[in-house]
């Protein structure tokens, strides 16, 4: 995900946000002496460039409309659903949150999100991707503006494949596992100093999106199709971390390998990441960017692709004195059209290398980039399969990184901590 440089800042940093969250927020109807509305937006761009990106469209907005202001804070990723739900319970909460799809049906069981107005929910229903719409719906229902949707592909560096004796990106796990072992490359004290197939321990979203896309690549489906059962243990599921464990057992991976780093560094052949890694590739690589290509996440067998999206949506939430002032602003930061005819998140987003959610906006922007690499996820939102969002999705995504890491561990195999993990999710889900 996006938030990789957010999850380094320091700890000091993470704690201060938490205080912070605690002694401020909506206490009040957030409008001053002069009639002034002060609308609070809480979201977790809290680094350059998307913190300074953010800002300048707020500054945009307040000074075009001097009788609502808008002030935005900024929490580490890792820190912004603790803090959503310490405001709710505090009865501080922000005016506005930025929160992750996958949050949507817990923020909405607790009573966080107010309801979307219906010629707001209707517009976005007709606007914007379905990708970026299943980001934003609970149970049927709209929650809030959707501000961007991500894919996955298969990233790789084309010198490193030339040099392994390919000039196209695999095509099948076969093909992956072959180029990976020829790419790897260790010293003569066994140390790796290539690494063929990167892997990335320690967030949850590194280890399970990767996996949800090979799983949907070899035909299998996080729920079943009444969303009622999760389905990850199916043959597909199995299969799909098998193979990673067996590019673990054939030397190609090497999971003490900092994979984030040795990417751009070009110490990597191939990663399965998502689409917002390209601005932070171009931003780390300069000229050596011209190395790096982008495929769709194969199958086992050629023909076959695989993807998951996610997204992030702005709320505002129920608490809030000013619900109307807050859903004018959110609906001029992701509606109201520019001269150019795109939105200002949706320019905003596609100037980082982030899909839009709006199809319109990557339609028009699409003329202005130079980059084909961008191009294969927005392809994918044709075919990835969406993250689900039940009350319990964080509690079901912690429990598949921990299987699925105990797999690429050697602790345990493939085929039994799915079905724990299913068996898992199944409760959660009111199965068990």
């Amino acid at each position: 995900m996006r938030h990789l440089t957010s999850l380094r800042v320091s700890a000091v940093l993470a704690a201060g946000a938490l205080m912070l969250a605690g002694c401020s927020g909506s206490s009040d109807d957030g409008a001053t002496g002069d009639g002034v509305v002060t609308l609070n937006l809480l979201t977790h761009y809290g680094a350059d460039p998307l913190k300074s990106g953010l800002q300048k469209m707020v500054e945009t907005w307040n000074a075009e409309n001097p009788d609502i202001q808008v002030k935005t804070q900024a929490v580490i990723f890792t820190d912004l659903l603790k803090t959503i739900t310490v405001r709710q319970t505090g009865g501080r909460s922000a005016d506005i949150v930025q929160a992750y799809g996958l949050w949507g049906g817990q923020l909405v069981q607790a009573g966080v999100l107010a309801p979307v107005p219906d010629d707001i929910a209707a517009a976005i229903k007709e606007d914007y991707s379905s990708a970026a719409i299943g980001a934003a719906t609970v149970d049927g229902q709209i929650v809030g503006y959707p501000t961007e949707v991500q894919t996955y592909g298969l990233f790789y560096n084309k010198m490193l494949l030339a040099e392994a004796g390919y000039d196209k990106a695999p095509q099948t796990w076969e093909e992956i596992q072959d180029a990976a072992s020829k790419i790897a490359q260790r010293d003569d004290a066994g140390n790796t100093t290539v690494q063929g197939f990167g892997l990335i321990q320690g967030w949850d979203s590194e280890v399970v999106h990767p996996w949800l896309s090979l799983m949907q690549a070899a035909g299998g489906q996080f729920l079943s199709d009444d969303g009622t059962e999760v389905e990850f243990n199916s043959e597909a599921g199995v299969s799909a971390l098998q193979f990673e464990r067996d590019l673990i057992d054939s030397g190609a991976t090497d999971l003490s390998f900092d994979t984030p780093a040795g990417f751009p560094a070009e110490q990597v052949g191939m990663t399965i990441n998502a689409g917002y890694l390209i601005g932070s590739l171009k931003a780390a690589m300069g000229d050596a960017y011209k190395n790096v290509g982008v495929a769709p996440v194969p199958g086992p067998t050629a023909g076959t692709k695989g993807s998951l999206g996610y997204g992030f949506f702005m709320g505002v939430t129920q608490s809030s004195k000013n619900q109307d002032a807050a859903w004018k602003f959110l609906t001029w930061l992701n509606a109201e059209k520019g001269e150019d005819g795109t939105t200002p998140m949706g320019a905003f987003q596609y100037s980082q290398g982030t899909i839009p959610p709006r199809p319109e906006d990557s339609a028009i922007l699409a003329d202005t980039a130079a980059d084909p690499n961008l191009q294969v996820f927005v392809d994918a939102l044709e075919y990835a399969m969406s993250e689900p969002n039940p009350p319990a999705s964080q509690e079901i995504k912690t429990e598949l990184q921990k299987s699925i890491e105990s797999v690429w561990v050697g602790q345990a195999e493939a085929a039994d901590v799915l079905d724990t993990a299913t068996d898992f999710a199944n409760s959660k889900l009111g199965n068990g």
